[in-house]
């Protein structure tokens, strides 16, 4: 099977990409132009894309707001996602997702990028459940109730009491527990915690990039694998190559390499942070990673894992089926 035929063919899940951040929906909506101005659906269908994870990042910049900005942002989503009910599904369990793709529909989950929303109340996890959620990532780069965000220091202090009870707490909800922007303690106590596989949705590895905060070592890479849990690989040029001029598909390619080397093929997948690299920022900016700067091109990495020497049988693990593994163990 060639590598368009094998890319059409296979599931095809990104963990992460944000929605509805730096400015409101109705401003930016233009015809199909959907949750963002790169966000097209056209173009997600042409890379091929089965799953999208939408995540919404309540960033501490709003202020304390976050329970009422997260709900402003669920109903920009929610509606807009019933306008598009013909292209796009939300969906709440993994046998809707793969119902989504024999129906030729992009299936959508929703998470949050960092547990403000929830401030330190569980009934409010509970309550975003209720509405379609099922992923959090407990931090976005800075400390909160739960834990230490990746820019408190490399490896900053761990999860809270009340993030142990969150995990306890996700964990019998069904919902995925994502470690990205987490420090590698809270990284660590999450692994140690969690009594089901959780995902780090968008990162790069320090073996290819050892200047990023954010790039994890072996060690935690090996710790997730023994979770059962998947790392995704993020196209953000930061993340791959400092400096960031010098990131390339294939330096992206080695991101990919170097996981499946140390973690196993069953433990690795994708997770673009696409719109954050674009649309989060007022004005164009040229380090795009150069051959994969938006959703369509995702066929240039199966093309790629292909040419150096993959079997299909680990494309397809990378592509979707390990993410499908954990969500379905996971969220059912």
């Amino acid at each position: 099977m060639n590598a368009m035929d094998l890319h059409r063919d296979a599931l095809v899940w990104d963990a992460h990409r944000d929605v509805a951040y730096e400015a409101p929906l109705s401003e930016r909506f233009l015809q199909r132009w959907m949750i963002g101005v790169d966000l097209h659906l056209p173009r997600l269908a042409r890379g091929g894309i089965n799953v999208q994870t939408f995540a919404l990042c309540i960033g501490p910049e709003i202020g304390r707001d976050y329970v009422a900005q997260a709900l402003r942002e669920l109903d920009q989503v929610f509606t807009i996602l019933d306008a598009h009910r013909d292209d796009v599904v939300l969906v709440t369990r993994t046998a809707d997702a793969l119902q989504a793709k024999r129906q030729g529909k992009i299936a959508v989950f929703l998470s949050f990028e960092g547990a403000e929303p929830i401030l330190t109340e569980l009934g409010l996890l509970r309550m975003f459940h209720r509405m379609g959620l099922r992923a959090m990532g407990l931090t976005w780069n800075y400390r909160n109730e739960t834990a230490d965000g990746g820019y408190e220091g490399r490896e900053g202090y761990g999860l809270s009491q009340f993030g142990a009870a969150v995990v306890k707490e996700m964990n019998r909800l069904g919902m995925v527990i994502d470690i990205a922007h987490a420090t590698p303690q809270t990284m660590r106590d999450v692994l140690r915690a969690s009594e089901q596989p959780v995902i780090h949705s968008h990162g790069g590895v320090r073996a290819v990039n050892p200047e990023h905060p954010r790039t994890l070592d072996d060690a935690v890479l090996e710790q997730i694998a023994r979770n059962g849990g998947v790392f995704c690989a993020t196209t953000v040029p930061q993340a791959i190559s400092t400096p960031a001029e010098e990131a390339t598909l294939e330096r992206y390619l080695d991101v990919i390499d170097h996981a499946v080397k140390v973690m196993g093929a069953d433990h690795v997948g994708l997770g673009a942070d696409f719109d954050v690299y674009q649309s989060h920022l007022p004005y164009a900016i040229g380090h795009w990673l150069p051959g994969l700067e938006e959703a369509d091109q995702w066929p240039e990495v199966t093309a790629g894992l292909l040419r150096r020497g993959h079997s299909e049988v680990t494309v397809r693990k990378i592509l979707g089926e390990n993410l499908q593994r954990v969500y379905q163990q996971v969220v059912g």
